[in-house]
């Protein structure tokens, strides 16, 4: 009996700490991890049915442990524990709630890729590699060989194909194109050889030899031979045509052309266009002459250029002729075409000759106005005051020079002597034109290296006051403004810079015109006494960029002792002239460092003959703020531009 009861109170102690102890297994469990709720589609899917067990059934499963997926898996089936793992979609989160997220957790969220790789010797190696981390490799050739002659594809690479190579081609065109039609830095015009100068004039008689000598030691490029006036318009004789031929064969031997003045105003009476004129009353070479009828006086102030008597003379057909330049030298009226003609036909006989270059004697008065009045008097401010109404100078002259239509004479004439040489040959004047607007033509001077402006007269003044330096920059400059303005842009306003009787010595003159824009002309013997390795130095300059193609400005010091002007050519070394006109014995140094370019150091490379400072010669280096000179002296030097 009391063995039953301590049976029966040994297995009520049991059960009481077996079920003590399933409490505090499930405690820690609760603890632990916290389950959502299966739902009834996994209910099914593990082979429960919720609604079909009793509460005793489902009180048995938990006694017995077996109804609780524990941690270690077992009382889980395999798809449940694997849903765990992966975080069991959106229904089977596994929610920490007292703790980090663990490793687990982390790669539980994340899409593994699992590869078996297999080695030789039958061993397998597991790669896991997260899909975010993998890297495109692209489709292998078997992948993109089956698209190889697809239609698709294949009309894409030939339409590619064509597109590559026409955008190739087009390029190939366009590049062309640009080289051909882009505009093009024009190339500067080389000068022509009367240009490039100097030009000497020969002198009279017959000393021909003698000069072609002096013409070569100066490196003249042409001489100017002055026809007699009277035989201007015989240049047909035979005498005319032997003398210029000899010219032309003699100095041309030594590559030296020949130029001719002539004088075109007037014929002589036994010349056959007047004694033509003579048996007519209006025919082309009546027209060609001026007359007036002896019932009128003719007008009074027309006076002789020669000899201040009346330019009317009586004509044996009893008419009177205008004779401006002596007697029985008849006026050609340049108004009608049957003078132009005959004025023409002497260029040409000249220029078939071998004559490169031709100057018109008495420029101005080649138009006249045949039916003009009495001239007006000229302005007393302007008229000398010792002469009288009876003397040449007393009017103006307006009727007989610078008339009205110079320009269009000199454009045919000019046009004409170019035509008929290809350009070689050049036309000019031999007198100073003071009223250049009167000989253009639309602009545009057709006249080759003109006589203009006052260089030639400020120089004889050169001593006459402290201000004769900055006259003569202000009419150096005058000048070449003016020509320029009245000559195509192409061109470059060339002047003659004429040689005659000024205040400076032969030296003095050769190295201060001789880099001036323009040509040289002197006499045969007028460099006489300048060194013939100064004269070869100037020709040398003045076949450099920066004296044909460059710059030129001219410049006062900053107390207007001396003149100075530069020749530069972008990329090439610049020419620095100066010239003191001060009179004296001392020294003097000048200050041109203002100039815009110019370098603080010059380098002489040619003095003057007066130039006399000790210790300055060919290749010494002159400060450009304290350029030492001599009294009346000229220097060049060169430096390189800072700019």
């Amino acid at each position: 009996m009391d063995e039953g009861r301590n049976s029966t109170k040994l297995d009520i102690e049991g059960v009481r700490q077996q079920s003590a102890a399933n409490e505090a297994l499930r405690a820690e469990g609760e603890l632990k991890e916290s389950y959502k709720k299966i739902c009834e589609p996994d209910v099914n899917r593990n082979g429960l049915d919720g609604s079909s067990k009793s509460d005793h059934q489902q009180q048995a499963a938990t006694d017995d442990g077996h109804g609780m997926p524990r941690e270690n898996g077992t009382g889980a089936k395999d798809g449940e524990e694997e849903r765990m793992l992966n975080g069991g979609g959106a229904d089977a989160a596994i929610v920490r709630s007292d703790a980090e997220p663990t490793e687990k957790d982390r790669l539980a969220q994340k899409e593994v890729e699992v590869k078996f790789i297999s080695s030789k010797n039958g061993d397998a190696r597991i790669d896991m590699e997260l899909e975010n981390q993998q890297t495109f490799t692209g489709m292998t050739k078997e992948e993109l060989m089956k698209y190889a002659n697809d239609p698709f594809w294949v009309r894409l690479r030939w339409l590619l194909f064509v597109l590559f190579w026409a955008l190739w081609v087009a390029m190939l065109l366009g590049s062309f194109y640009i080289i051909y039609d882009a505009p093009k830095c024009a190339a500067p015009v080389p000068l022509s050889w009367w240009q490039e100068g100097p030009l000497m004039e020969l002198t009279g008689g017959e000393r021909y030899d003698e000069q072609l000598q002096q013409a070569t030691r100066y490196g003249a490029k042409g001489v100017i031979y002055e026809l007699p006036a009277d035989q201007t318009y015989f240049v047909d004789s035979p005498a005319v045509q032997e003398q210029l031929k000899k010219l032309v064969a003699d100095f041309g031997s030594k590559n030296i052309k020949v130029a001719v003045d002539i004088t075109p105003n007037f014929v002589t009476k036994n010349d056959s266009l007047f004694q033509t004129a003579l048996g007519q009353k209006d025919g082309p070479e009546y027209r060609a002459f001026v007359w007036r009828d002896m019932s009128k006086q003719p007008p009074a102030s027309w006076l002789s250029v020669v000899d201040d008597k009346s330019a009317w003379e009586t004509a044996s057909n009893g008419m009177y002729v205008l004779s401006q330049f002596g007697p029985d030298r008849y006026d050609l009226n340049f108004e009608a075409q049957s003078a132009r003609d005959r004025l023409k036909n002497t260029l040409k006989q000249l220029l078939e000759l071998g004559v490169r270059g031709v100057r018109l004697s008495n420029a101005k008065h080649l138009l006249i106005n045949a039916d003009g009045e009495e001239e007006t008097i000229m302005n007393q401010v302007d008229v000398d005051k010792a002469t009288t109404v009876n003397q040449y100078g007393f009017y103006t002259h307006r009727e007989t020079t610078y008339r009205d239509g110079l320009g269009s004479l000199f454009h045919e004439l000019s046009t004409f002597v170019h035509e008929q040489t290809d350009g070689e040959a050049f036309l000019s004047v031999t007198e100073y034109l003071h009223r250049l607007e009167v000989f253009t033509v639309n602009g545009t001077l057709p006249i080759d290296a003109p006589l203009y402006g006052n260089i030639e007269f400020d120089l004889r003044d050169a001593a006459a006051g402290p201000n004769a330096t900055r006259k003569l920059r202000k009419d150096i400059e005058s000048a070449y403004r003016t020509v320029s303005n009245n000559q195509p842009t192409s061109d470059k306003p060339w002047l003659q810079l004429r040689y005659n009787n000024t205040s400076l010595n032969a030296s003095e003159w050769a190295v201060f015109h001789f880099l001036l824009p323009g040509v040289p002309v002197f006499p045969v013997d007028a460099l006489a006494n300048v060194s013939q390795e100064s004269v070869e130095l100037l020709e040398k300059f003045r076949t450099t960029p920066s004296f044909q193609h460059g710059l030129f400005n001219v410049y006062n010091d900053a107390n207007a002792t001396a003149i100075a002007y530069t020749r530069l050519k972008s990329g090439n070394p610049g020419y620095f002239v100066v010239l003191n006109l001060a009179q004296g014995e001392q020294e003097t140094k000048v200050d041109f460092s203002a100039i815009e370019g110019i370098s603080s150091e010059l380098t002489v490379v040619l003095t003057s003959q007066n130039y006399a400072v000790p210790n300055v010669g060919v290749k010494s280096k002159v400060p450009a703020d304290a350029v030492p000179l001599s009294p009346m002296s000229a220097l060049i030097a060169t430096y390189v531009p800072t700019k």
